[in-house]
């Protein structure tokens, strides 16, 4: 990637808040750690939920299901479709949202203190008086001996008739330790302070902290990586218990 390349990047945040006129839902529905690594030719399917466990019976038992299909095209760009259902408290499965992501690897994994990547994704809402989302997130990864730590930090807006005037920031990090070539355990946290030109108090706003279990299982030439988190609520704004998986299947 080109000097001139990287800057384009870097000011895509900015791009996006000044052309489009709303911003998404800070709710930590779709709770995923985005690698800034990407590998050419990987085609990898994706299993992503969470449900919510909370003494409000308005949010209690809340659950949310995405799949998302990825290929890696290019050493530096990874693209994939998603699909999501969720299930609100008290009701029925319904279709959620459609969505198309993509990962940019900005810089060779291991030569810098720091790996550096950027990912875009556009979602498309079923329901027509709600609106479709455009994210925005830098990826930061560093590795050392048997640590990984990966820092995510998300900018999302609105779009739409339906759209709100404002974008939100969200944050999520994570720290493996892998305690050989299959295992590993850690913890993983995610973070929606809310709006950026005024963020709630810290009492309202939703961060969510637990611990991490990390297996790869290989069947064939098939390899399959579960992630099985639990998340705890560290504010009034945050739901008490949000148990969290991700099973990735990787051809």
């Amino acid at each position: 990637m080109t000097f001139t390349a990287v800057r384009n990047f870097l000011l895509l945040p900015a791009v996006i808040a000044v052309v489009l006129p709303g911003d998404v839902r800070a709710d930590l529905t779709d709770m995923k750690v985005y690698s800034p690594i990407v590998e050419k030719g990987d085609l990898q399917f994706e299993i992503i939920g969470n449900v919510v466990i909370d003494d409000d019976d308005e949010y209690h038992g809340f659950k949310h299901q995405e799949f998302e299909l990825e290929y890696g095209v290019k050493d530096f760009w990874a693209t994939s479709i998603t699909a999501s259902v969720i299930e609100p408290a008290g009701e029925g499965v319904k279709y959620d949202i459609l969505g198309w992501e993509n990962t940019f690897q900005l810089t060779e994994e291991g030569r810098y203190w720091l790996d550096f990547g950027f990912h875009m994704e556009i979602e498309a809402n079923d329901e027509g008086d709600e609106p479709h989302n455009l994210e925005a997130r830098f990826l930061f990864r560093r590795a050392s001996g048997a640590f990984e730590h990966i820092l995510n930090v998300n900018f999302e807006q609105q779009f739409g008739s339906a759209a709100d005037e404002s974008t939100e920031l969200e944050y999520i990090w994570r720290t493996k330790y892998s305690l050989d070539d299959d295992t590993a355990i850690g913890f993983e946290a995610f973070g929606a302070p809310g709006e950026v030109k005024y963020l709630p108090a810290l009492s309202e706003q939703d961060h969510r902290l637990g611990p991490a279990y990390y297996r790869d299982v290989k069947v064939g030439n098939v390899t399959v990586e579960v992630n099985l988190i639990w998340l705890v609520g560290l504010t009034g704004g945050s739901a008490a218990h949000t148990p969290h998986w991700q099973i990735e299947i990787e051809f």
